[in-house]
């Protein structure tokens, strides 16, 4: 858990570099939309199905969610190949777009993990 707070100082700054300034176009608008929506609602799902497992009486990592998490880490990375794909078409308003909204998933996703863990009681 040490690791984290300076991971959430390193993706604010990015975040605040990459942020865009108008969304001008409505293909930034759906670019930005398309990368942070898919990891934050397996976020939601992987924390709603902890909690469940809770309920039961068990106090582990639930397979269900560490699954989704893992989800949540491939959709980031989908999203990588997809800034790499428009950087090389030089769509710089997507690529900007794009850029923020996989620091905000990947902000999600730490924030996922320290959930999580804590409910897992690790």
């Amino acid at each position: 858990m040490i690791i984290i707070i300076p991971l959430c100082i390193l993706i604010g700054f990015l975040s605040w570099r990459l942020r865009p300034r108008k969304l001008e176009t409505r293909s930034s608008r759906i670019a930005l939309l398309a990368t942070i929506v898919p990891p934050a609602a397996m976020a939601i799902v992987a924390v709603a199905l902890q909690l469940l497992h809770n309920t039961s009486g068990e106090i582990s990592v639930a397979e269900a969610a560490n699954a989704l998490f893992v989800a949540g880490l491939i959709f980031i990375g989908l999203g990588i190949l997809a800034l790499i794909g428009f950087a090389l078409f030089r769509k710089k308003d997507i690529v900007k777009s794009i850029g923020f909204g996989l620091c905000m998933a990947f902000f999600i996703i730490v924030i996922e993990l320290g959930l999580l863990e804590w409910l897992g009681g690790v």
